[in-house]
Parts: C-alpha cells; sequence; structure tokens
C-alpha cells in the first residue's frame, strides 16, 4: 500500500512539473510566435486531409489493380481456351486436306488405270472389229492359198523335170515325188500335172475369176476333166507326212527363229550405236532428230522382243505337237495366229511412223549457213542415210518375220483343221472369228 501511494505521489509531482514547465514555456513564447504555430497547425491539418485522400485513392487504384488483374486472367483464360480450340481445328483441317490429297490420288491413280483400260478395250475392240473385217475379206481370196499349203502338206512338195519346165503351156509336167507309196511317181493321182502351188493358183483363180470368166478359160476345162480324179484319193494323217523328209527341203519354221538369227537384234544394236555417233558428231545442230529416232529405234525394239515372246511361247506350246487333241490343237493356233496378226498390224502402225519420220528428218537435213561445212556435213548426211536403212532393214525384216509366222500358222490349221474346221467355234472367247471362213 505504502509503495502505491509513493508511486502516485510521485506521478503527480511529476505531472505538476510538467504543467508548470509547459506553461513557463508558453509564456516566455514571444507573440510573433503565436501566429507562425497557428499557420503550422492549419497546414498540418491541410496535410493530415491529403494524406487521408491519397490512402483513399491508393485503396481505390489497389482494388482497381486487383479487378483488372482478375478480368486478365479470365481474358488469358479465354485466349487460352479459344487458342487450343483452333489449334484443333487446324489439326483436324490438315488431317483432312491430307485425306483428302490422298483421296484424291487415288482417285487420279483410279482413273488413269481405268483410261488405260478404257484405251485397252478400245484397241481390242478395234483389233477385232479389224481382224473380223479382214478375215471376212479374205474368206475367198485365202481359201486356194490354204487349199495349196494343206495340198503341199499333205503331197510334199513337187519337182518339175526339165521337160515339163520346158513346155510351159501344156499340163503334161512330170513329177519326181517319193512318199510312203500311197503317191508315188507317174502313177499317183497328181503325177502328171501341176505342183500343189499351182493347183493353189488354180483354186484361188477359181475365187478371183467370176463365173463367166471362169468358164470361158481353160483351167475351168482342166479342174472339169481332172475333178473324178480327186473322188476316190484318201487322205492319210498327218502323221504319215513325215517320210517326206528325206526327199523335200523343208525350211525351219519361223516362230522357231529368234530376234538373233532374224538379224534384228544386230541390227537393232548397229542402230543404237549409230544414233550415238550421230547423236556425238551433231551435237546442238539436229537436237530433235536423234531423240525421234531413238523412240522409233525403242518401237521396234518393244515389238521385236513381242515377236520374240511369241515365238518362244510357240516352241513351249509347238502348234505341230501331235499328242495334243485337234480342237486343242486348233485353238491354240488360233490363239498364236490372232496374236500375230495383232503385231503385224502393229508393225504396219509402226512402218507408218518410220514413214513420217524419215519424211520429217528429210525435211530438217536442210541445213543453214550457220551449220558447219566440209566433212561434218558430209559425215551427218552419211550417217543419218545409213540409219534410215537400218530402219527399212528392220521394218522389212520384222514384216516378213511376221508374215512367215502367219503364213506357217494358217498353214498349219489348213492342214490340220481343214476338214473340221467348220466344226470348231471358238467363242466365247474370239467370238469375231469367222469359223465358216474355211
Amino acid at each position: 500500500m505504502e509503495t502505491q501511494e509513493h508511486q502516485q505521489t510521485h506521478e503527480q509531482l511529476l505531472s505538476s512539473y510538467l504543467g508548470f514547465s509547459f506553461a513557463i514555456f508558453l509564456g516566455s513564447i514571444p507573440k510573433s510566435s503565436l501566429l507562425y504555430i497557428q499557420s503550422l497547425q492549419t497546414h498540418n491539418e491541410s496535410l493530415t486531409k491529403k494524406l487521408l485522400q491519397a490512402e483513399e485513392q491508393l485503396e481505390q487504384l489497389y482494388s482497381r489493380r486487383k479487378e483488372d488483374y482478375k478480368a486478365n486472367a479470365r481474358v488469358v483464360e479465354i485466349f487460352a481456351s479459344h487458342r487450343h480450340t483452333w489449334q484443333q481445328e487446324e489439326k483436324r483441317l490438315l488431317h483432312q486436306i491430307d485425306e483428302n490429297v490422298e483421296e484424291i490420288g487415288n482417285l487420279r491413280a483410279k482413273v488413269e488405270d481405268l483410261e488405260i483400260r478404257v484405251d485397252e478395250l478400245k484397241r481390242e475392240v478395234s483389233d477385232r472389229d479389224e481382224l473380223l473385217n479382214f478375215m471376212t475379206n479374205r474368206g475367198e481370196d485365202d481359201d486356194g492359198e490354204f487349199y495349196g499349203e494343206m495340198m503341199e502338206s499333205r503331197f510334199g512338195k513337187l519337182r518339175v523335170s526339165e521337160e515339163g519346165a520346158n513346155d510351159k503351156s501344156g499340163y503334161d509336167y512330170k513329177y519326181e515325188v517319193q512318199d510312203n507309196g500311197n503317191y508315188g511317181g507317174g502313177n499317183s493321182v497328181l503325177g502328171d500335172y501341176h505342183n500343189v502351188g499351182d493347183l493353189g493358183s488354180i483354186y484361188d483363180g477359181h475365187s478371183l475369176l467370176s463365173s463367166s470368166e471362169f468358164a470361158n478359160s481353160g483351167v475351168s476345162k482342166f479342174m472339169a476333166e481332172r475333178s473324178n480324179l480327186w473322188q476316190g484319193v484318201q487322205y492319210e494323217p498327218v502323221e504319215p507326212t513325215h517320210d517326206f523328209k528325206h526327199y523335200v527341203t523343208r525350211r525351219e519354221s519361223p516362230w522357231k527363229v529368234d530376234g538373233d538369227s532374224s538379224g534384228v537384234s544386230a541390227k537393232l544394236k548397229l542402230l543404237e550405236q549409230e544414233l550415238q555417233n550421230l547423236e556425238n558428231i551433231s551435237e546442238n545442230d539436229l537436237s530433235k532428230v536423234p531423240s525421234l529416232m531413238k523412240k522409233q529405234a525403242k518401237r521396234y525394239q518393244a515389238l521385236g522382243g513381242k515377236i520374240d515372246d511369241l515365238c518362244r511361247r510357240m516352241q513351249e506350246n509347238d502348234p505341230c505337237e501331235p499328242n495334243a487333241g485337234l480342237e486343242f490343237r486348233t485353238q491354240r493356233q488360233t490363239e498364236f495366229l490372232l496374236e500375230a496378226l495383232r503385231l503385224q498390224q502393229r508393225a504396219s502402225e509402226t512402218g507408218q511412223k518410220l514413214a513420217a519420220l524419215q519424211t520429217e528428218t528429210g525435211m530438217g537435213c536442210g541445213y543453214g549457213n550457220d551449220l558447219v561445212e566440209g566433212r561434218a556435213r558430209l559425215t551427218t548426211r552419211l550417217s543419218l542415210n545409213s540409219i534410215r536403212n537400218n530402219f527399212r532393214d528392220i521394218q522389212r525384216n520384222l514384216e516378213i518375220w511376221l508374215a512367215r509366222i502367219i503364213g506357217d500358222v494358217e498353214g498349219i490349221l489348213a492342214r490340220d483343221g481343214a476338214s473340221r474346221v467348220n466344226d470348231y467355234y471358238i467363242s466365247p472367247r474370239y467370238p469375231f472369228v469367222q469359223h465358216d471362213r474355211f
């Protein structure tokens, strides 16, 4: 208790002391300073108000900043979501574009395949129509040739004696043919008459002449006199005719000849070398001519390859195989004949392109004054002439090769199927072949 009272007394004395001191201080201040104190108080109040206003503005700025931050965050979130959506849409569109491009490529490939197929079908239809017209037009014209080849295959190739050869006006010809005893010497049915080729020509002449012309000709009389001699002839099968081979000279079947044996391969190799030499000689003078000639050479290479492939397949499936049935042999031979005829048509088209090429290169050989004169010009002309000759030789060799193949197959058909081919139907695979041609 005493301590608390003593402490309170001490505080009262201190307060009194401070009050008296402050009063004495105020009393000692001059009067002019009082005005200054009032101005300071007024200024202090104004500053206090400004401070309060600044604090209020600062709080407002803080609140606005928070609102702006929230708004910006919302905008960023919205933009991010939109950007993600745009990226997904872009990926989808790119993927769709790739799929469309791939589909377009597939459709174009299908269109090209269909166009190629349409061209092949058109060409096949054209070939069939041409073959139909060809076989229809040649139906009567080739009967004599087929008949002659058939008789030649059965009786062998007959040789005319010197006496008969010297007397071409008569029919008293003698032949020397030795066979298996059925058709021999002067006692045979054909002993005193023309050889088989002549008989075929006579038969062919009957097809070409009108009825009145044929009746008035000597051939009609000859055929009338000798028609009865053929009625008793007994035809032998194909196999006994092989006994003729010791006495009758036979040539190798054309379908047993390859490209090297026919001379086409060697000509093509020589042509390739000459084209290379021409390209080296002419340089820029005839820049277009070697390329055109190379294209023509490639056509001949392709055609020769197809003919060679046909011969190879004919060798693998021998059309003269006696063990095979007649109907199967006839069908196989007809297929080979049709393919050979198509190749012959293609060879004819290649020949037309060769003629156009020769015309174009002939027009292009008129060199101007800017070209090299003298030896270079002469060498170029000689090279072009040699290439043209090689082209003609290749064209001729291919045509002869195909003609021999076609003639050989037609002869086989006439020999093996002349009596039964009318009953043979090739349809539906070859419905355009007329079986009444034979």
